[in-house]
């Protein structure tokens, strides 16, 4: 009898230098996902950032249960992920005392249209601006088939809507 016979046979070094790497990756991965969901809370972006009265305004507004970057991101990962990514050089600006004294936004009108044309299944209620007004539950009192068909901005008339007027354009 061969002296490794009936054993499973030892992983060589090159093999468990692989599965390690793997697992190293795995848990960065992970580690980096939660992350980022984690810094996306408004409670961790008040605790040292400028916007504190953005939140306690979006906090009584009609958006209060919608995500920070359901709006502040172009929807889907990609868009989240870039949003993420920039948010580094507003790290740089806090922690270096070079905050602007006027806060500037951008808004990403796709977001808007993601959510309310029924795309975005986690706000099945919201204003579905493609429907007809009057025609279901969640239609718009007007149409909106103008602004869309037009690229009109939703701020033009919906400027305050997640935040109040006070601290919208700060």
């Amino acid at each position: 009898m061969a002296p490794n016979e009936g054993r499973p046979a030892k992983a060589s070094k090159a093999q468990r230098t692989v599965l390690i790497g793997l697992i190293v990756i795995v848990v960065l991965i992970v580690a980096a996902y939660a992350g980022m969901h984690y810094t996306s809370r408004p409670q961790f972006c008040t605790s040292c950032h400028e916007i504190a009265p953005q939140v306690a305004s979006w906090q009584t507004g009609p958006h209060k249960d919608v995500e920070c970057l359901s709006c502040h991101a172009a929807p889907g990962n990609l868009g989240y992920i870039v949003r993420k990514v920039s948010s580094y050089k507003e790290l740089y600006l806090h922690f270096t005392n070079q905050v602007p004294a006027k806060l500037e936004w951008t808004p990403h009108i796709d977001a808007c249209l993601y959510c309310h044309s029924g795309k975005d299944s986690a706000y099945p209620n919201a204003k579905n601006i493609t429907l007809a007004p009057g025609s279901a539950p969640n239609a718009p009192p007007i149409s909106h088939q103008p602004m869309i068909s037009g690229n009109v901005s939703c701020i033009s008339c919906h400027g305050n809507v997640g935040h109040s007027s006070s601290t919208a354009s700060q």
